[in-house]
């Protein structure tokens, strides 16, 4: 955990870090955030995690305007003065301090929290495990593309998955896959790979658009599909991707092995090319 943050204009002890009980982010989760990935005291795909920022922030017409520089810098000063090495700094933007009404005033003066918190990665190499997942279903607001801190459909699934041992929670819709609870899912079926269209159903998360850019460019089959929750228990491979994630093999979700429970060839080439492509350049 950081021992100093960003808060608004100051890096601040992070036990000093408060905002006041009228935040909007608080009161109506009326707020935006990102996560990223740190290995090395590099940070992963940062430029990308910002441009989707931006987007959350439009759709939400959040008063801040992204300077890239600014922030980058406040990131870099985050892993210097905690000395960090490798997990996340989260980033999150709030509308700001208002009385409370569900209307919000057009020229609030956001917060801005930025702080690091330490993780261990699996990550190709003789400790990486498969995982296991649970299937539940999606409980979730319509604006899914949206990366607001309106999380607590997600924060229920994610605990039935930890009361049930596993490692993620599988959205299911009306039959048909979404997302996880914090990454994007995928299958592979007959050595193509598959998983979710981008729209309003998922988020369109960044280490699964720079896997999509690793495939077309290793020219595997790939498609951008619906698919229900029996596609889900028969496909040969299934993985996630995310930025706490990177790629993480599931190797059991309910009752059903995938691959005999072991992790499989595609997925396999895929965690070692991302993490040595995107992490290890």
């Amino acid at each position: 955990m950081s021992k100093i943050a960003y808060l608004n204009s100051k890096f601040v002890k992070f036990r000093d870090a408060k905002v006041h009980i009228e935040d909007r982010g608080l009161q109506f989760s009326d707020s935006v955030y990102e996560v990223v990935a740190v290995f090395n005291k590099v940070l992963i795909d940062f430029d990308s995690h910002l441009k989707r920022l931006q987007f959350s922030l439009n759709e939400l017409n959040i008063n801040y305007k992204i300077n890239a520089k600014k922030l980058k810098n406040i990131f870099e000063q985050i892993i210097l003065k905690n000395n960090f090495k490798s997990g996340i700094i989260y980033l999150q933007i709030t509308r700001g301090v208002q009385s409370r009404e569900h209307a919000y005033k057009e020229k609030n003066i956001p917060n801005v929290i930025i702080y690091s918190i330490n993780k261990k990665f699996n990550i190709p190499g003789k400790l990486f495990i498969g995982k296991t997942a649970i299937t539940t279903q999606d409980l979730r607001w319509k604006r899914r593309d949206i990366k607001t801190v309106s999380l607590l459909a997600n924060v229920i699934a994610k605990q039935i998955a930890k009361k049930k041992g596993a490692y993620e929670a599988i959205l299911i819709d009306k039959g048909k896959v979404t997302e996880g609870a914090s990454t994007n899912v995928w299958i592979v079926k007959n050595n193509t790979l598959m998983t979710h269209p981008s729209n309003y159903d998922i988020l369109k998360g960044i280490t699964r658009d720079s896997l999509k850019k690793l495939i077309k460019k290793d020219r595997l089959k790939f498609k951008e599909n619906i698919f229900t929750k029996k596609q889900l228990y028969s496909a040969d491979e299934v993985f996630v991707t995310g930025a706490t994630s990177f790629v993480t093999p599931i190797i059991k979700i309910d009752n059903y092995k995938i691959n005999k429970g072991k992790i499989g060839p595609i997925t396999l080439k895929l965690s070692e090319y991302y993490f040595r492509n995107i992490c290890c350049d």
